[in-house]
């Protein structure tokens, strides 16, 4: 027997673990990065297969109800605006900030209403409304799409692995961004009431008599409520509008007494609270952009006016879908609960319900029907499983806070497309 060979065994044994290890550690160097980029690839295009069912589904119900028939031209514009680019007004000279955005969002408004009033079948004003924020929902589901496709192909093409650990973050917020945004298409269309739609609907159930137009689509109505006088402000409906509360909320503060102001909105609900419930809340309960949100806030500080607010909770996707029963039925606790707001106070308030008016009419009368219009979207989400929110990753990001986290389906939009 050769010595060492078969004898001595055990540091023999111990030296070809030792070498197999290495061999293996310097393998999973090589390709342990190849595992990854094909694990994410995988994953993408997935993704990607989803992203892109959503925003044909979206197209195809918007193009159903737009225009039977498109010529050239429309299509060409059509293909344009779904590719559109925002610019955001510059920040190196913060003063004026919020007029200079306002006036490019007005500019992206007006771009895509006369689009739709231009090239739609119908010239119902309700129904070009509902259209025009239809066509939103089909550019965001677009948008979307376009953004995934440029990670993959980023990151097939650079081979860098850094990359993946964010896109991996991002997949699912994507996904579930882009599916609300479909069903908020097809909400619109359906002349639904979205989940945003609670403020407005809270608004409409206390006002008894024809408003009238008092800012660009927002509507006012002077209640008494027990022996209370209380202007009531909300979105033209039932067209899918939001308009301009700043303004009207100046005109008010100027033309009257006000000593408080009642914002009622939609806002982003916590993992493991109840979809529908009703809290109270201090300052504008209002997310978008922030334009109408520092009119108010400089308005009511000028006049030294409280900000008191209601909420019902519900998650960004609930906010972008048709209506849950959970979220309509929270309009009475959310009404009585900006009726007890204004009780504490001796004079005028103001109560605004703030969100998306799709499908809500301006007066009580007009909403008695809404939930039969609902009653097949309740069905459908019965038989659907609840799921974690992935939107809700957002809120540990800096800067957020559960008031504006409301807006990060638009917000979200936008900043990919600019």
């Amino acid at each position: 027997m050769i010595p060492g060979l078969f004898g001595g065994g055990e540091s023999n044994f111990f030296m070809i673990i030792q070498t197999v290890i290495t061999l293996l550690f310097f393998v999973m160097i090589f390709f342990f990065p190849r595992i990854m980029l094909w694990q994410i690839d995988r994953k993408m295009r997935s993704v990607l297969d989803s992203l892109d069912e959503y925003r044909v589904s979206a197209e195809n119900m918007f193009l159903e109800k737009f225009a039977s028939d498109m010529s050239a031209g429309v299509e060409s514009k059509y293909e344009s605006l779904k590719n559109i680019k925002m610019s955001q007004p510059t920040n190196l000279d913060p003063a004026g900030m919020v007029g200079r955005l306002e006036h490019v969002l007005d500019t992206s408004e007006d771009k895509f209403k006369r689009f739709v009033e231009g090239n739609a079948d119908t010239e119902d004003s309700e129904e070009l409304a509902d259209l025009n924020m239809a066509f939103k929902g089909v550019m965001g589901t677009h948008q979307i799409y376009k953004v995934v496709r440029h990670f993959r192909k980023l990151i097939k093409g650079t081979q860098n692995i850094q990359l993946i650990g964010m896109i991996r973050m991002m997949l699912p917020l994507y996904e579930e961004l882009a599916e609300s945004q479909k069903d908020a298409t097809r909400a619109f269309l359906d002349q639904a009431p979205i989940g945003d739609a609670i403020g407005p609907l809270v608004a409409a159930k206390m006002i008894t008599e024809e408003p009238e137009e008092v800012a660009d689509n927002i509507m006012h109505s002077e209640e008494e409520i027990n022996d209370q006088t209380v202007h009531v402000l909300k979105s033209d409906g039932p067209g899918a509008r939001l308009g301009k509360y700043g303004d009207a909320i100046d005109t008010l503060a100027e033309e009257n007494d006000l000593e408080a102001i009642v914002t009622v909105d939609a806002a982003l609900k916590f993992e493991g609270e109840e979809t529908g419930s009703v809290a109270e809340g201090v300052g504008v309960m209002m997310g978008g952009p922030g334009v109408e949100k520092s009119k108010i806030e400089e308005a009511a500080t000028e006049h030294e006016i409280p900000l008191e607010g209601v909420v019902i909770k519900q998650s960004a996707p609930e906010a972008s879908k048709a209506m849950k029963k959970e979220i309509f039925d929270a309009y009475k606790d959310a009404k009585d609960k900006a009726e007890e707001l204004a009780s504490e106070f001796d004079g005028e308030v103001a109560v605004v319900g703030v969100g998306n008016t799709c499908g809500v009419g301006n007066v009580k009368d007009d909403t008695r029907g809404i939930h039969n219009r609902l009653r097949k979207y309740w069905k459908e989400y019965e038989e659907e499983e609840e799921e974690v929110s992935y939107m809700g990753m957002m809120s540990i990001l800096p800067g957020a806070d559960q008031a504006s986290m409301k807006e990060a389906r638009n917000s979200l939009i936008w900043r990919t497309i600019r």
